[in-house]
């Protein structure tokens, strides 16, 4: 029962197309490593949804979401 309860709780999402299991209400910046989020934070990087959003750290995540991190193009 108890594994049942704790099992609900959670949702998967998919950063660069590996699945993570993570516990309803996580933000964006909880399925990264620190380095990742320095590289967010300096704007080295950049992660985004599906469909080419930008996404912040502090975002909220949904059951079955896909994002992915990539190197900030410089534009000239």
């Amino acid at each position: 029962m108890r594994r049942q309860m704790e099992e609900s709780r959670r949702i998967k999402v998919y950063l660069n197309g590996k699945p993570v299991n993570i516990f309803k209400g996580m933000k964006v910046k909880h399925i990264l490593s620190l380095e990742i989020q320095q590289e967010i934070k300096s704007g080295e990087s950049i992660i985004t949804d599906e469909e080419g959003n930008e996404r912040g750290l502090e975002g909220s995540l949904s059951d079955g979401e896909k994002l992915r991190i990539g190197k900030r193009q410089n534009i000239a």
